[in-house]
């Protein structure tokens, strides 16, 4: 009897953390917020949320990159530059506003 209550509060239990861990990998994002000439994966991953009307989203940015995409933003008069941050927006379904926010934030 003691067996088959153990086994029932293990199998509980393991199914709970199954469905946490699917929630967390559901909210988190699926691809980080990098440079457009990054070729190697990001050793330096910062994660933090964007405000939205509907609930937060969340965002990771590969920190060593920061000042890249800062400079991306400030160069909005030539076309390949407004370009890569179009492309960069559209691939994380930011807003300008909303990736300037996330460059603020990090340190």
């Amino acid at each position: 009897m003691k067996m088959r209550v153990s086994l029932i509060i293990h199998c509980f239990i393991s199914c709970l953390l199954l469905t946490i861990l699917n929630t967390a990998y559901a909210i988190a994002p699926k691809q980080c917020i990098t440079a457009p000439k990054r070729i190697y994966a990001c050793d330096n991953l910062i994660y933090t949320s964007v405000k939205r009307p509907e609930g937060n989203k969340v965002v990771c940015l590969c920190k060593t990159d920061k000042s890249s995409i800062v400079s991306l933003l400030e160069k909005e008069h030539i076309a390949t530059q407004r370009i890569n941050i179009r492309k960069l927006l559209s691939k994380h379904q930011i807003s300008r506003a909303e990736l300037q926010d996330i460059l603020t934030q990090i340190n």
